[in-house]
């Protein structure tokens, strides 16, 4: 089996065809490039992320209550 894949390598038969990267270069420069600005979030996602965060802080208060009462238990 390991010389299966020794023939499979040498054989390069994933090799890239002739001239592929001049042409990628060439395309790449032909594509219009958009100006790559940080979009602000909508109201909608500070809502969004704002319920998230609130929801997490009362799981986190949650689980910090019950080991309270666990260790006030004892």
């Amino acid at each position: 089996m390991a010389d299966d894949l020794d023939r499979l390598l040498v054989a390069q038969t994933l090799a890239p065809p002739e001239g592929f990267a001049q042409r990628i270069t060439a395309l790449a420069r032909t594509v219009p490039q958009h100006n790559l600005q940080p979009q602000r979030l909508r109201p909608w996602q500070w809502a969004s992320l704002g319920a998230g965060a609130g929801l997490g802080a009362l799981l986190l208060s949650e689980f910090v209550f019950f080991a309270f009462v666990a260790g006030a238990a004892q």
